[in-house]
Parts: C-alpha cells; structure tokens; sequence
C-alpha cells in the first residue's frame, strides 16, 4: 500500500489532477498484465458542484441546505442527494442570473468516463447507487468475476468484501473526503474504508498493490490504514476521542429539534436546553448548543440539536427522562426526538 501526496504530485496525460501520473501508470501496467483495477471515488454523480463563473456562488437545493450534483447520465439534470430535488442544469445562474454555470470537482460518473477515454481499449464499468441496486450490483460483479470488466469504478458498493480473484490493483481517488465529514467519528469510518477497500486487491496469488491518493498522507486514518495497523490507529483514536470528551470516555444523548418555521424550531431548541440545565442532576450533565445542525435545512425543515454528554449514564438517564415529559409540550408544528448514543452526528 503506498500513498499518493496530491499536493507534489502532478496529474497524469488525462490532465485531472486527480487521476496523479503514479496511478495512471499503475492502471497502464496493470492492464499490459491481463490483471482487474478497481478505482474508488466516494462521491457519486459527474460533478459535485455547479458554480457561477461570475459570483462564485454554488448552485443549492432549494429544500435543503446543500449543494446540488449534476448528473449527466439522467439526462444532464441537477439533483440534490438527500431530497432527490432535480431540475435541468440552467444556463445561467439562479443567483445573479448573469454568469454561466461551470461544472466543479469529479464524481464516479465523470471518472468512469475519463479513465475509459485515457484507456479505449480496456472495458470499463460503474458500480455506485445510479446504476446499481439489488440485483443490478450483482451482475456487475458478476461481471468483474467473468474477466468481462477491465476496470471498476465505484463508491463504497466496491469496498464491501466482494471477493473478486483478478483484481490486483486498487486505486483511491480521494482519501479526504471521508475524514472532512462534521462528524467526531470521521477519522474511524475513513479509516474502515480505506482498510476495507485495500482488501479488494491481491486475493489471490498475484501480489496486490494499493495506491492511496491523498493531500494529507500525515493524517493518522490515513497513515494508519496503509500499515494496515488497526491496533495504532485504535492507539491513536481513543486518546483523541478522551481529550475532547467523546464515546467511548462519555456518553452522548442528541435532542433533535426541526420545523418548517425557523424561529420556532430554534425557539423550541433554546427551551430544551434551558430546561435539561435546570434539571436537579444537571450537575453531572454537560448541555451544549442550541446549534444549527450541520445540514441545517433539510426537506424545508430547519434543524437544531442540543448535546447532552456525561461521564456516567445515571445522570444523563435522569436527565433524558424528565426531558421526555416536556417533549409533551413541545408545540405541535416541531418535532422533536431524543436519540441516545447518536450513530450519526449530522
């Protein structure tokens, strides 16, 4: 497993800087071999932004407070992934209404294109959420185990333990990605899946090789997960996580709090936390926020949350349970959940 430092490293003959030269001629020397690529890009769609050639600002989703995809397999439409919103790509900006749209960053749609124009003699094919589902992922794989595919491009559909004999290279197009999420576990998950994707190559008697395109090849999920040392990273990880206070070392509860009517749900928001401070067992319970959530508007819902973290469950028990009873009064335009050891953070 070697890393790719993007920062160094210039783009190979395709001219994308995120296809480096060391990849491109792995994919070449693979190839010459009658050996199977997988490349890995964890982000779906052609390109993952739209943006105005004159104000710079980024095409968004008008339910949600993301940014759109455009999608040039479904018929060159903009699509946002958590609402499913889509409209045709506009020619001019919907903010100014004066620049022109340009199309930013790469998805595995535009890369399962580039790599088949940089190789026209290898046969190329896409495993991510737009082509597959179910059944379809199996026969692509099907595919990949009948040597009728030369090189797969995927997002995380390709990581997951499928056993595929005469894969020997495995490309990761952009380590980064997954450690930037909002989220106190991000490292752990990049972490996953790089390890798990480096375990696609070499199965069996060829020797794999995995090429890990990075512009930090420091970071510890990163650094870790080449040395295939789980041990280290979990070193690492946990003294992290006990610094800032976060699980395994504390115990987390999320209140949730969404509406259509911003001001209420923030409103709302405020009372939550103001009431589970004023709790008698507060004393041993942290209270933070209110705070937008990360997507702070999703399906025309605005989003707060309040944490509640606490070195012991007993406390942060109590204090959740007398909380439920107040989530009684909330107004009936909001909604609000209480989610106990929260598996996302978003």
């Amino acid at each position: 497993v070697e890393t790719v430092d993007l920062k160094r490293m210039r783009s190979g003959p395709t001219g994308d800087r995120l296809l480096s030269l060391p990849l491109y001629r792995a994919i070449e020397k693979t190839l010459e071999q009658q050996e199977q690529v997988i490349i890995f890009l964890n982000r779906r769609g052609f390109a993952p932004a739209i943006i105005c050639e004159a104000c710079g600002v980024a095409q968004t989703c008008p339910h949600c407070s993301v940014a759109l995809t455009y999608h040039r397999a479904r018929g060159g439409c903009m699509r946002c992934h958590y609402c499913d919103y889509g409209s045709r790509l506009a020619e001019r900006c919907s903010e100014c209404s004066v620049g022109e749209l340009i199309l930013e960053g790469l998805g595995t749609e535009k890369l399962e294109r580039t790599i088949a124009e940089a190789f026209p003699s290898a046969r190329v094919a896409r495993l991510d959420r737009d082509v597959a589902g179910g059944a379809k992922s199996q026969r692509v794989l099907d595919r990949m185990r009948r040597r009728e595919v030369d090189i797969l491009v995927g997002t995380q559909m390709v990581t997951k333990g499928h056993d595929l004999p005469g894969v020997t290279l495995v490309g990761v197009v952009n380590a980064d990605a997954a450690l930037s999420m909002p989220d106190f576990r991000a490292g752990e998950r990049g972490f996953q899946l790089l390890v798990q994707v480096a375990g696609r190559a070499g199965r069996r008697e060829q020797q794999g090789r995995v090429l890990v395109q990075t512009r930090d090849p420091s970071h510890p999920a990163i650094a870790f997960a080449c040395r295939h040392d789980v041990r280290g990273f979990l070193d690492r990880e946990l003294r992290d996580r006990k610094e800032v206070c976060y699980p395994p070392f504390q115990h987390l509860a999320l209140i949730r709090i969404d509406a259509v009517d911003e001001d209420l749900a923030r409103t709302t928001a405020g009372q939550l936390a103001a009431f589970s401070r004023s709790a008698p067992e507060a004393s041993d319970v942290e209270v933070l926020g209110p705070a937008a959530a990360p997507i702070a508007r999703l399906r025309n819902r605005y989003r707060f949350r309040v944490m509640l973290r606490a070195a012991k469950r007993g406390p942060l028990r109590q204090v959740l349970a007398r909380l439920v009873g107040e989530l009684a009064n909330v107004e009936r335009r909001v909604r609000a959940v209480i989610d106990v050891d929260p598996v996302s953070m978003l």
